[in-house]
C-alpha cells in the first residue's frame, strides 16, 4: 500500500474520531465505567459585539449545565457556538449563508427587531430553526406566528406596554404620553398604547414618534413648552440604547428652565435596562420593566452570586434557548426535524419536578432519550407556548427596576394575570365587554322621508403594493354590495386599481382578502382612479354635480340612503389621499354638511377603516341623519389581521373583515348588535360609533334598509 493511501486512511479515521469521540467517566472507585459518542452541532449566535462578553458567559454557563446533565448517556450532544456581530455590514449575507448551510442546526438572536427581520427571511426559506431570545415586536411576532421554525421567548411588547401603563395607573397618574421610535420595536407601542390606556381609564395626551436624534430633542423642547399638569406619565420606548443617552443629556441641558420640574414621570421599556447605560444615565429618575427569569427558578440569585450583578435583558432567554436546543437535540427521534422535536418537547406534559440545574436536567435528558415527554422548564419557568401559533411564549416575567448608583435594581416582579393576553391571541372579551359604548334603549327615532333608492361609495386611498389590504378590502365591499342589491349604476368605486396586475402579484388578475378566498377582481367597474381624482372632484361626485370631469355621480335625493365605505391610512384628523395627498376631518365634514344642506341623503352611513379614524368621526358629529362607525378611536391605530405568507403581505384589516362578515351573514342585524360584534372581534383598537343621537335608536335601526 502506498504511503499516500495510508495518509488518506489515517485522515479519514481522524475525521471520524472528531465526530465520534470515546470519553471515559469514572465511577466512585475511579475505574472507567462508560464510553459515550459525542455528536457536535453548530449554532450561530447573533448579537451586538459590545454585549458579547455578557452573552458568552451566559451561553457557556448553560452549555456547562448541558454537558454535566448528559453524564451517563450513550451519546453526548455537544453544541458549538459561532458568534456573529449583528451590527456587521455583512450580516445579511452571513444569515443567508447560515440559512442554507446544513452544518448549522439553528440560529439564536439577533437582539434588534430590524436585524431579526433579516434573520426570519433567511431562516424561513429553508425552515432553519430560529430562536429569538428578546424580540418583542408585536408586528414581527404576528408575521411569524404560523412559522414553526421561529421561536419567541418573550411575549410581545403589547404586554410590556400594558404593564408600564399599569404602573402609571397604580401611581395614580391621570394621563399618559408616548415617546417611541418609528420602527418595528416602536410600532408595538404606538399601535397599542392608546387602546390599552383607554381600557385602563388613562387619558392619552399625545403620541410622539421620532426618526432621529434631532426629532427626539425636539420632543423634549416641546414637552417643556406644553406646561401640562404634573400628574402625568411618559412612556419612553427607544429601540436603541443610544437614544436614552440623547434623552438624558437633553434633559440635563434643560434643567435651568424653571419649568423642568413639570416633566412627567418617566417609565422606560426594556431597551433602557442596558449595562452600557447604567453609569451614563444621571440626570433623571429612571424606572421601567424588562423581561427576566422566573424569580422562583433561582436563576437571578445564582447569576448575582456568580457575576456580582443582575442579568440584563435577553440573558435569561438566551440561557433557555440553549437548554431548549440541547433538550430537542438529545430527544430528537429518527426522521424528526429539529423544529418538530422542539414542538414535541415543549408540549411535553409528563410529570417532572425538575429545574435548570444539571442534576435535575439529567433526569429529563434520560427520559427524552427513551422517548419520554417530561414537562420541561428552564429559568423562564414553564415553557408554555401559544396553543395556535405554538412558538410564542405566554408566561413572561418582568423585572420592575429602578436605576440607582449606576446599577439596575429590581423592586418587584410583574406579569399579566393570564386572562388578559394581548399578544398572539384574541383580546379578552370579558375585559372589553366592560368598555362597550352604551346606547339609550329608549332613544327616539326620527321621522325620515320614504326610502326610494340606495347609493354606495367605496373608496380605497392607498396606491402602493405594501398597502394591498386597503384595495382588497374595498373590492370585497364592492362585491358584497353587488350581492345585496346594488348595481354598478348605484355604486361609485374610487381606487388606484393597481394590485390585481402589480408586478409583485404572482397571480395576475387575482385579488383576495383570505389566502383561500374567492377572486374579488371579477366584473369590476372602476369609476374614478385615485391618481386622477382631486378632493374637489370627489366632492362634486358626492354632491351629484355632473360634468365632463365627473360623468358618474351619486344621483341621490332626500329619499336616498347613502353608504360610504372608506379604507386607507390616517393620522390625527387627517386621512391619506394616495401617497402624497391629505384630507382633513374638516374637509370630510364640509362634504357631508353640504350633502345634508342640499338634501342629498335621507340617511348617511359612513364606515371608515383607518388609523385614528375616530378623529374624523369627532369632526363630523352634529350633522343630522349621519352615523359613523370607525375602526379606531381618535388616538388609536387600526390593525391588519389576515396575512398571506406566500405573498408576504397583509390581505385585510381586522375591523373591515369583521364588518363585512357580520353584515353579509345577517342583513337584519340591528346597529347596536352590529357595533357589539365589531367591538368584540376587532383586535387592538376600539370600534367606535359617532353621532348616534342624531341618527336614531341603535336597537331599532337595522342593516335591512341598506342591504337586501
Amino acid at each position: 500500500m502506498k504511503t499516500s493511501s495510508l495518509g488518506t486512511i489515517y485522515g479519514i479515521m481522524a475525521l471520524l474520531l472528531s465526530w465520534v469521540c470515546l470519553s471515559c467517566s469514572n465511577d466512585d472507585n475511579g475505574t472507567s465505567s462508560h464510553q459515550a459518542a459525542i455528536v457536535s452541532y453548530k449554532v450561530a449566535v447573533v448579537m451586538p459585539a459590545d454585549q458579547q462578553d455578557r452573552w458568552s458567559r451566559t451561553v457557556n454557563w448553560a452549555l456547562e449545565n448541558v454537558r454535566k446533565a448528559q453524564q451517563g448517556l450513550d451519546t453526548i450532544v455537544d453544541i458549538k457556538v459561532e458568534w456573529k456581530d449583528e451590527n456587521s455590514s455583512d450580516l445579511n449575507d452571513y444569515l443567508k449563508r447560515v440559512g442554507t448551510d446544513e452544518s448549522y442546526v439553528a440560529v439564536v438572536g439577533p437582539l434588534s427587531s430590524s436585524k431579526a427581520r433579516q434573520a426570519v427571511a433567511a431562516c424561513n426559506s429553508y425552515a432553519k430553526t430560529l430562536i429569538l431570545p428578546a424580540i418583542s415586536s408585536a408586528e414581527l411576532q404576528r408575521i411569524c406566528a404560523a412559522k414553526s421554525n421561529v421561536w419567541n421567548l418573550v411575549q410581545s411588547d403589547i404586554t410590556q406596554c400594558e404593564i408600564l401603563l399599569t404602573q402609571a395607573k397604580l401611581a395614580e397618574l391621570k394621563s399618559v404620553s408616548l415617546l417611541t421610535t418609528n420602527d418595528d420595536y416602536g410600532r408595538s407601542y404606538s399601535d397599542w398604547v392608546a387602546y390599552l390606556a383607554s381600557e385602563m381609564g388613562l387619558k392619552v395626551d399625545f403620541i410622539s414618534i421620532y426618526n432621529n436624534d434631532e426629532e427626539l430633542r425636539a420632543y423634549m423642547r416641546q414637552e417643556l413648552e406644553q406646561k401640562r399638569n404634573y400628574n402625568r406619565a411618559l412612556l419612553f420606548a427607544p429601540s436603541r440604547a443610544e437614544d436614552a443617552l440623547v434623552f438624558d443629556r437633553e434633559y440635563a441641558d434643560m434643567k435651568g428652565d424653571k419649568y423642568y420640574i413639570d416633566f412627567p414621570t418617566v417609565f422606560c421599556s426594556d431597551v433602557v435596562s442596558s449595562s452600557s447605560l447604567a453609569t451614563q444615565l444621571k440626570n433623571l429618575y429612571y424606572e421601567g420593566v424588562s423581561p427576566t427569569a422566573n424569580p422562583m427558578s433561582g436563576f437571578v440569585t445564582s447569576y448575582q452570586a456568580r457575576y456580582g450583578e443582575e442579568p440584563m435583558v435577553g440573558e435569561p432567554q438566551l440561557f433557555d434557548a440553549m437548554l431548549m436546543l440541547a433538550y430537542a437535540l438529545v430527544g430528537k427521534q429518527e426522521g424528526e426535524t429539529l423544529n418538530e422535536a422542539l414542538l414535541r418537547i415543549t408540549a411535553g406534559r409528563e410529570q417532572w419536578r425538575g429545574s435548570w440545574l444539571p442534576q435535575d436536567m439529567s433526569t429529563a435528558m434520560a427520559s427524552l432519550r427513551k422517548g419520554g415527554n417530561p414537562d420541561l422548564e428552564g429559568v423562564l419557568g414553564d415553557w408554555t407556548f401559544d396553543e395556535v401559533t405554538r412558538t410564542n411564549i405566554l408566561n413572561t416575567i418582568y423585572s420592575h427596576w429602578i436605576l440607582v448608583g449606576g446599577q439596575f435594581k429590581t423592586m418587584e416582579y410583574l406579569s399579566n394575570d393570564g386572562n388578559l393576553h394581548t399578544i398572539s391571541t384574541q383580546q379578552a372579551w370579558n375585559w372589553k365587554q366592560q368598555n362597550l359604548q352604551v346606547f339609550d334603549y329608549a332613544a327616539k327615532d326620527y321621522d325620515y322621508p320614504q326610502l326610494n333608492d340606495r347609493w354606495a361609495v367605496v373608496i380605497s386611498t392607498s396606491d402602493s403594493w405594501t398597502n394591498y389590504r386597503h384595495e382588497a378590502d374595498a373590492l370585497a365591499m364592492y362585491q358584497l354590495l353587488k350581492r345585496h342589491g346594488y348595481d354598478d349604476d348605484h355604486i361609485i368605486l374610487l381606487m388606484e386599481d393597481f394590485i390585481a396586475n402589480d408586478p409583485n402579484n404572482p397571480n395576475p388578475g387575482v385579488v383576495r382578502v383570505r389566502p383561500d378566498g374567492d377572486n374579488l377582481y371579477k366584473d369590476v367597474q372602476v369609476d374614478y382612479y385615485l391618481k386622477n381624482t382631486s378632493l374637489d372632484k370627489f366632492k362634486r361626485v358626492m354632491l351629484g354635480e355632473v360634468s365632463d370631469e365627473t360623468p358618474t355621480v351619486i344621483g341621490s335625493s332626500a329619499n336616498s340612503n347613502v353608504l360610504v365605505f372608506w379604507c386607507g391610512h390616517g393620522n390625527q384628523n387627517r386621512l391619506a389621499w394616495g401617497s402624497k395627498g391629505l384630507v382633513t376631518g374638516d374637509q370630510v365634514r364640509d362634504i357631508v354638511q353640504q350633502m345634508n344642506e342640499q338634501q342629498k341623503y335621507r340617511k348617511l352611513f359612513f364606515v371608515m377603516d383607518a388609523c385614528y379614524s375616530g378623529s374624523i368621526g369627532e369632526a363630523c358629529e352634529g350633522i343630522p341623519g349621519l352615523l359613523m362607525m370607525t375602526a379606531a378611536n381618535a388616538h388609536e391605530t387600526s390593525k391588519a389581521d389576515v396575512f398571506d405568507y406566500n405573498l408576504n403581505i397583509w390581505l385585510s384589516n381586522g375591523f373591515t373583515r369583521a364588518f363585512q362578515e357580520t353584515i353579509d351573514k345577517n342583513t337584519d342585524i340591528n346597529l347596536r348588535e352590529l357595533y357589539y360584534e365589531l367591538a368584540r372581534h376587532t383586535t387592538g383598537s376600539h370600534a367606535t360609533v359617532y353621532n348616534a343621537a342624531l341618527y336614531g335608536n341603535m336597537y331599532r335601526q337595522t342593516m335591512a334598509e341598506w342591504l337586501e
